[in-house]
């Protein structure tokens, strides 16, 4: 039975992971379209900014009152949905009023707003780092700052590496992935030690 269980993961992680490298191969990959406009960018960054900020102050005092309850802090990851959800709205309705504005956001507001970031910095809070409000606004900005950095690295070396000197089955996405591999390696290197047993 434990064989049967571990194949049928393998075939869904591989499954996973073909549709993930088709999707960026084909160039439908929205976040790589990104990367290369500085302009979108910076939009994107500020956006993923202003949500990472505002989720984790509405967010952190609602969990603090939950943190009596175990059971009740099992509902987190639905609650920062939640206020995810109504935010992205909120900015929807607030920014449909500045009809030049939306146009140029609205393609990236979603993105933004569902971050991986977004939601991942508020189920960190108090519950991997312990930290008190004013913290834990400076550790969501700091997160949204860290990934506008990363992005424009990536960026940089999408430049770089449409170089004639990289073989042309190399272009493109194996070389970003392999880029980004060596980037994660690196900045392995500034966080602690792992055992893995």
């Amino acid at each position: 039975m434990n064989t049967v269980v571990t194949t049928i993961l393998v075939f869904l992680i591989a499954a996973t992971m073909q549709n993930l490298v088709l999707t960026a191969g084909f160039d439908s990959s929205v976040m790589l379209k990104i990367n290369r406009n500085p302009r979108q960018l910076l939009r994107f960054g500020g956006m993923v900014l202003c949500f990472s900020v505002i989720t984790t102050a509405i967010f952190y005092p609602i969990d603090q009152l939950l943190a009596a309850t175990w059971w009740v802090r099992m509902l987190r990851p639905v609650i920062i949905v939640g206020i995810v959800c109504l935010l992205y709205l909120l900015s929807i309705v607030i920014l449909s009023r500045f009809e030049t504005m939306y146009r140029r956001v609205r393609h990236l507001l979603s993105l933004a707003a569902f971050n991986n970031l977004v939601v991942g910095v508020a189920l960190l809070l108090n519950l991997q780092v312990s930290v008190s409000f004013l913290p834990a606004l400076g550790l969501a900005a700091g997160a949204a700052l860290g990934f506008l950095f990363l992005s424009s690295m990536t960026a940089e070396a999408a430049e770089r590496m449409d170089n004639p000197d990289i073989p042309s089955s190399f272009r493109g996405l194996p070389a970003t992935l392999v880029y980004l591999g060596l980037l994660a390696l690196a900045l392995m290197g500034f966080s602690p030690v792992f055992h893995f047993t």
